[in-house]
């Protein structure tokens, strides 16, 4: 019979990674009281590389809210040489380091003392490197795209692998607004709101292992699919992917995990086991922590795919409702009816105007190009 803490961790769990739950069933062991520590992050002891973690409570089903964050906390990473690096907050929650050296066969740790003194301390662990991803790839299917990578490691030294992704794409608004009022004056637009950028991160576990093949080699590990009507794909879209070489007890902890989320889908499936990483709670020893401390090198890869690359798909932008209407200066100026934003100048002296959902960008992503857009 499973305990009470692992009733409550299948809830929590689920909702960190997958964000929701289809069934509207609610137990009471899931939506009992629970908040347990958080830890997501990974020691990159590369020359210069920034480490970083994210502290956060757990919730349960029910909650609708952000996670709380764990702020004002101690972080330390320990070295096997008896050296200690202290992580800064740079932001609520989130604790980083630059530039952490290691020496061939050195070992890490990583200890946590929230601001309610409750300490938290990780095994020691050994790095490793990943080896390079060798391509970053893309095939139409009959009605969207899927995205691959592929790696190997020459010295078979790596076996199990695991990545994350960046997505960002270019879009536009429904209308290109040439005129802006300012300072009680109609004058011609100083910034561009046509044309902005959104993107967001992978929240799969995405996990492969050629342990079992006689080369160590990943060929065509999928990793996203993007539906051919996606905003995502309408001009141009970039995905930066992440790769992280893990030791056999790593890969067991975001096997475990991955197979726990997937099979929490309603009452009636299997029930999953409790997911131990390697974190305890010194305080209490009884109260579990979610999170795996690993440390290496990540090697990246990004790739680009164009519009005109595609085949024709329906874009759904969702400015399909998006309508104009005509208004005189004066009631631009006067802003009798808020929202509206000039499109374009009209021979009578009118201005065709738009709502601003639909004539600014910036109310869904931004208007400042990425640095490596123009790769």
């Amino acid at each position: 019979m499973k305990t009470k803490h692992t009733q409550q961790l299948i809830g929590w769990l689920f909702i960190l990674l997958m964000g929701g739950c289809v069934d509207p069933y609610r137990p009471p062991e899931i939506t009992a009281p629970a908040s347990y520590l958080v830890v997501d992050g990974f020691l990159d002891i590369a020359a210069g590389a920034v480490t970083t973690f994210k502290l956060s409570r757990s919730q349960n089903l029910t909650d609708a809210k952000a996670p709380t964050l764990e702020t004002k906390a101690t972080v330390t990473i320990e070295s096997s040489r008896n050296l200690k690096y202290s992580l800064k907050e740079v932001t609520n929650g989130v604790y980083s380091y630059t530039g952490v050296p290691s020496q061939t066969g050195e070992t890490f740790r990583l200890r946590i003392k929230t601001s309610r003194g409750v300490e938290y301390l990780s095994e020691m662990v050994a790095f490793k490197a990943s080896p390079a991803i060798d391509q970053v790839s893309w095939k139409a299917e009959s009605d969207g795209v899927r995205i691959y990578v592929d790696t190997h490691d020459a010295a078979g030294k790596t076996r199990n692998y695991r990545w994350e992704y960046e997505e960002t794409w270019e879009f536009y608004s429904a209308w290109f607004s040439s005129y802006e009022v300012k300072n009680k004056q109609i004058i011609q637009r100083q910034n561009d709101i046509f044309t902005c950028w959104n993107g967001e991160k992978s929240r799969n576990i995405l996990i492969n292992s050629s342990a079992k093949l006689s080369e160590d080699v990943i060929h065509q590990m999928p990793l996203t699919y993007i539906p051919g009507y996606s905003i995502k794909i309408g001009s141009r879209y970039s995905i930066l992917v992440k790769q992280y070489a893990l030791t056999q007890d790593a890969y067991q902890y975001w096997e475990q995990l991955g197979k726990t989320t997937e099979s929490i889908g309603t009452l009636f499936d299997p029930q999953p086991t409790q997911v131990t990483g390697n974190i305890q709670n010194l305080t209490n020893p009884g109260e579990p922590a979610l999170g795996y401390f690993s440390a290496g090198t990540v090697t990246t890869k990004r790739m680009f795919v164009r519009r005109m690359e595609l085949p024709y798909w329906p874009t759904k932008t969702g400015y399909e409702d998006c309508v104009k209407d005509t208004l005189t200066p004066k009631e631009l100026i006067d802003n009798k009816y808020p929202g509206q934003i000039p499109v374009t100048d009209l021979p009578d002296g009118r201005y065709e105007t738009g709502q601003e959902i639909c004539v600014d960008c910036r109310l869904r992503g931004t208007n400042v190009k990425p640095s490596f857009w123009n790769q």
